[in-house]
């Protein structure tokens, strides 16, 4: 058994305790517990948290309602889940974006991510994919060879997020030409690229593999250490002769920090639960992620490390917010 699974079993297995140890905690009888993401219905953290809202709502006994406030960087929705009573009936969709990156490209957030938030699970780790539209490469040598002397207009989920600094990475260390273009999420970057009228951008697998399985955007690079096996025929960025590009993305749930521990455990312990039901583990996998379980000590660990490496890809690329 991996410690991963260890750890999984252990926090499903503390479920009934944290179920009924919580006292003053446990949220008042009929209020839904808020689950705020900074993208549009749709998009691949707005599926994860449907997913894994449905799973955990019986074993809480509360409703849970997903609430999407998009726009901003994800700030806008960051900034209203900081500010709400922390009473552990709103909690955060936060991914690298909005935790790990904005604070290090912007000296006007309004929160601080450190600060104002805990982390309470994740919903899923993925690696991403480079497409672009049809007829601009069928290779990564042929791309980054057509876009070195041509610019290309590259899109993102948005300003600061990790798709928007993993290309300006990219544009930085090959020597590219490329001209920004943040969309509110997902879908809509895909569409235009689609439709020609995007170059390339790095998307999440899930959101990126119907329109690569139709033909109508074409899948150059992985960016995880091996292939994606989403995508098996598609070469990772090491194979293809671009060294250094191994950059996950992530989902997880955050509560304020002032949040009460009981409370905290509580919703950990059943999402853990969650995280051993086949037909969520289906659904994270379909949504382009792997499931993640780590306790939210764990969790604390690795952001601050994946912090400290967006922060160099930061300062390499320049990438500064404005307003």
């Amino acid at each position: 058994m991996t410690t991963q699974h260890r750890i999984s079993r252990r926090l499903a297995l503390a479920v009934p305790a944290a179920l009924a140890g919580v006292g003053g905690a446990r949220a008042q009888a009929g209020s839904p517990l808020r689950l705020v993401v900074p993208f549009p219905a749709g998009t691949t953290p707005d599926t994860l948290a449907r997913l894994y809202g449905a799973a955990i709502s019986g074993p809480l006994g509360q409703p849970v309602v997903v609430d999407n406030r998009a726009g901003g960087g994800g700030m806008i929705a960051a900034e209203y889940a900081a500010r709400a009573v922390p009473d552990g009936n709103t909690l955060f969709v936060g991914s690298n974006g909005t935790i790990s990156i904005n604070k290090h490209i912007t000296d006007r957030m309004p929160f601080d991510p450190d600060r104002d938030f805990r982390p309470v699970a994740f919903l899923g780790v993925s690696m991403q994919v480079l497409v672009v539209r049809p007829g601009l490469a069928t290779d990564l040598a042929g791309f980054l060879a057509q876009a070195r002397v041509q610019e290309v207009n590259y899109g993102s989920v948005g300003a600061g997020s990790a798709g928007h600094l993993f290309m300006a990475g990219l544009v930085a260390q090959a020597g590219l030409k490329g001209q920004h273009i943040p969309y509110r999420g997902a879908p809509q970057a895909l569409i235009e690229i689609a439709a020609g009228r995007v170059d390339v951008m790095v998307a999440a697998t899930g959101s990126a593999l119907p329109l690569i399985r139709e033909g109508k955007v074409v899948a150059l690079a992985v960016t995880g250490p091996a292939r994606d096996p989403l995508l098996p025929e598609v070469p990772s960025f090491e194979e293809a002769g671009v060294p250094g590009f191994v950059l996950p993305v992530w989902n997880a749930l955050f509560a304020q920090r002032a949040v009460p521990d009981a409370a905290v455990e509580r919703v950990a312990a059943a999402l853990a639960a969650a995280q051993t039901d086949e037909t969520v583990r289906r659904g994270v996998v379909a949504a382009g992620f792997t499931v993640e379980a780590r306790d939210p000590a764990a969790m604390g660990r690795f952001i601050a490390q994946e912090s400290a490496r967006w922060g160099e890809i930061a300062r390499a690329t320049g990438v500064r917010l404005t307003d």
